[in-house]
């Protein structure tokens, strides 16, 4: 009897207590609204572009909120398995003239400002700030 009691309750205890790692999504939002949950990356508080760089993979740019401070993030997302998964993300800061011509990145792409005057290749992808004479570039690997 208290075997069978033992056994059930370790049972209850090993299934109860693993913890969901599950952080993909139906869509590429979904990523990015979850992935601060269980890894350390940055709740997202609005996003402002999402780009398509081919099937399956987007590189979305995003206003988080990390240790009680706002700055703008990029991150790439791609669809394994029929759902949506943040694979990298990098903080690229606040639009501001001490961040002109300063890159972060990740394996897959790096992210920085310019300013509304600078001219880059077409195959930098460019996203435009609403509140900002800055913009974002984006190379993509």
């Amino acid at each position: 009897m208290y075997r069978i009691l033992f056994i059930f309750t370790l049972t209850f205890l090993t299934v109860g207590c693993q913890v969901n790692n599950d952080s993909s999504s139906n869509t590429p939002a979904e990523a990015l609204e979850i992935i601060h949950l269980d890894e350390s990356y940055a709740e997202v508080k609005e996003i402002h572009e999402t780009i398509e760089v081919d099937e399956g993979r987007v590189i979305s740019v995003y206003k988080g909120m990390i240790n009680n401070v706002e700055e703008i993030f990029v991150a790439n997302i791609v669809k394994m398995d029929g759902k949506w998964l943040v694979t990298d993300a990098t903080n690229i800061g606040m639009p501001s003239a001490e961040n002109l011509n300063q890159a972060s990145g990740t394996e897959k792409f790096e992210a920085g400002y310019i300013d509304e005057k600078s001219v880059l290749n077409e195959e930098i992808k460019i996203i435009e700030l609403n509140d900002s004479s800055y913009r974002i570039w984006i190379e993509v690997y």
